[in-house]
């Protein structure tokens, strides 16, 4: 049975919030590709059940992953910060896509964006299906577009796209039978024991999702769609041409609108730090950057920390008269290794510091 979602809705331009003059100077981009790709897909939390890796891969006595895909986000939103931009996000729906990472760069805070960002060699899938994988998972409830801003430490949730319980089932079939990582769930054999747990996880969080809406949603628009006006986004200049990524790759896909996104708010001004990851080593070959901008490359689990050491200092720096520039905005890009595992604490930290002492301190809350 499906939730009710009667949600009243509302229309973001996201030229309006172009507009706003408040900023934010930190961002954690978490591209997830479900898997640690870059040292040979192994599973790690970020791994859905069933899916089949090299450290657990899938045979007659185990199905692939045994255990659920964790849901960072609800914990992040519940820190008590003091405010916060929290979100999840796909390249297949580049609008809402750009629509939160402009409003991510403007709400003072703690910033953190989730894209579930496709991975053909891990995932196993033909290179010219990535946006159609990425859409049935979004399509199908697999991966629920939605939204949480916190102020004064209350979350408040909106969905982004209606879940359709009614199609559900049929759409994640179809999203299973696309991937190799999935297709000792549905080849030779269909396994009817398997299957129905796939769907039952899915539903389950489809369905916490909704209540976390319906909960903590705001009773005038707890359903929100992002518009854009394509033709007004000016060409980004942080990113040169090409990159050592697979073709198909989605993190490829997804910091390009990151990209476009970013350089829409802040020009050139930005720092981008990034961790050992596909992007880092794909985006770096031969000790040079495909950047246009400051590039930091640093362990797996210092993402987050960097990041926030670096914005706050320049704040610090600004807010004392030793800088004179305009403050540059930091993106902190990390795989779902350095955000889910290897560096969760020091990234529930970053969040928590610059979501309460990053407005509160005297020394730069006035110029968020």
């Amino acid at each position: 049975m499906s939730l009710e979602q009667k949600f009243k809705a509302r229309v973001i331009k996201v030229k309006d919030i172009l507009s706003w003059k408040t900023n934010n100077y930190l961002l954690y981009f978490n591209y997830d590709n479900e898997a640690f790709m870059n040292t040979g897909i192994q599973e790690s939390g970020s791994t859905p059940f069933g899916a089949s890796t090299t450290t657990g891969p899938a045979g007659k006595a185990i199905p692939g992953k045994i255990g659920m895909k964790q849901d960072i986000i609800e914990g992040f939103a519940f820190l008590g910060m003091q405010s916060a931009f929290l979100a999840t996000a796909s390249t297949a729906y580049p609008a809402d896509f750009i629509g939160k990472v402009v409003e991510a760069l403007k709400t003072p805070g703690a910033a953190f964006i989730q894209v579930l960002a496709s991975c053909d060699r891990g995932w196993r899938h033909p290179i010219n299906i990535s946006n159609k994988v990425n859409k049935l998972a979004v399509d199908s409830g697999f991966w629920p577009l939605y939204t949480i801003r916190v102020k004064n430490g209350r979350p408040t949730y909106a969905l982004n796209k209606k879940i359709n319980y009614d199609t559900m089932e049929e759409k994640l079939i179809e999203y299973l039978n696309l991937m190799g990582r999935f297709r000792h769930l549905v080849k030779p054999e269909f396994k009817e024991q398997t299957i129905p747990l796939v769907i039952d996880a899915v539903k389950a969080r489809a369905d916490n999702v909704i209540k976390l809406v319906n909960t903590f949603g705001n009773p005038e628009h707890q359903l929100e769609t992002y518009t854009v006006n394509f033709k007004e986004i000016p060409p980004q200049e942080i990113l040169n041409p090409g990159h050592g990524l697979c073709q198909g790759c989605g993190c490829g896909m997804a910091l390009n609108q990151l990209s476009l996104a970013a350089h829409w708010v802040a020009g050139k001004n930005i720092i981008v730090t990034n961790n050992t990851s596909c992007s880092e080593v794909s985006f770096s070959k031969d000790d040079v950057p495909n950047y246009k901008v400051p590039w930091v490359h640093h362990l797996f689990e210092t993402c987050a920390t960097t990041g926030d050491a670096i914005a706050t200092t320049y704040r610090i720096l600004k807010a004392k008269g030793l800088y004179k520039g305009e403050i540059p905005r930091v993106i902190a890009i990390g795989g779902d290794g350095s955000t889910y595992d290897i560096g969760f604490q020091f990234l529930k930290a970053a969040l928590h510091r610059a979501g309460t002492f990053g407005i509160m301190n005297p020394l730069i809350k006035d110029i968020s």
